[in-house]
């Protein structure tokens, strides 16, 4: 077994880009901890699995196969058929949980590696076929398109494509202007003035492809 191959963390919460995580095992699964459950790697968000996805080596090569994970395991933008392994080459680009964690296979085996160019976080978004985030940039990409938005406007969005691309004014209020609330403050005065200037100037930032639509009485729904 190859002990110097291991991933490379681009972006995740509670890591720093540049992070190593070592596969030393010839099996590891990746996964969000709990009380009787605790994965080789944890990745603790609402966004990942208890087993989300195992990493194993078998015949001098490295495989992937993603464990029935509720929001899927993606490599290089596509997304894993549950239980069905793949083989990880060098530079693949792992990514979950929304999009939230970033990840690049390295493999010490120079004749492998110089077959394959790097691929860089655009790339994946640009051959997605759904909007994606990039929290750090505050960006959301659609069709190859950067559209930078403000801290409100990328949170309302986020919003929409966490909860099935539809979601309640109440939680909007909640998540957007979270600021407001405190322990003597349990419902912060957010007016639908303001709410229908933020979705406003969405609207005049965003493609036609991407659409908010507003339903009167229940909330916002985005239409792709």
């Amino acid at each position: 077994m190859d002990i110097s191959s291991f991933l490379v963390i681009e972006q995740a919460p509670y890591y720093q880009p540049g992070d190593i995580l070592p596969l030393k095992n010839t099996k590891m699964v990746f996964g969000r901890e709990s009380i009787d459950w605790k994965p080789d790697i944890t990745f603790n968000n609402i966004f990942v699995s208890r087993k989300h996805f195992t990493i194993y080596f078998d015949t001098n090569a490295f495989f992937i196969k993603d464990l029935q994970s509720k929001h899927g395991t993606f490599i290089n933008g596509k997304k894993l058929e549950p239980h069905k392994q793949k083989k990880l080459r060098a530079n693949d680009k792992i990514s979950f949980a929304k999009d939230l964690v970033l990840m690049t296979f390295s493999i010490n085996n120079f004749e492998e590696t110089s077959d394959f160019l790097p691929i860089t976080l655009d790339d994946i978004q640009c051959n997605s076929a759904t909007p994606t985030l990039d929290r750090l940039k505050q960006q959301v990409v659609v069709d190859c398109n950067c559209y930078t938005l403000t801290e409100k406007e990328y949170k309302f969005i986020e919003l929409l494509l966490q909860n099935n691309q539809f979601v309640s004014k109440e939680e909007v209020i909640q998540y957007v202007w979270s600021e407001r609330f405190s322990s003597n403050t349990m419902e912060p005065m957010v007016s639908l003035e303001e709410i229908n200037a933020l979705v406003y100037r969405l609207r005049k930032k965003l493609p036609e492809t991407l659409v908010i639509e507003t339903i009167r009485g229940k909330g916002y729904y985005l239409k792709t």
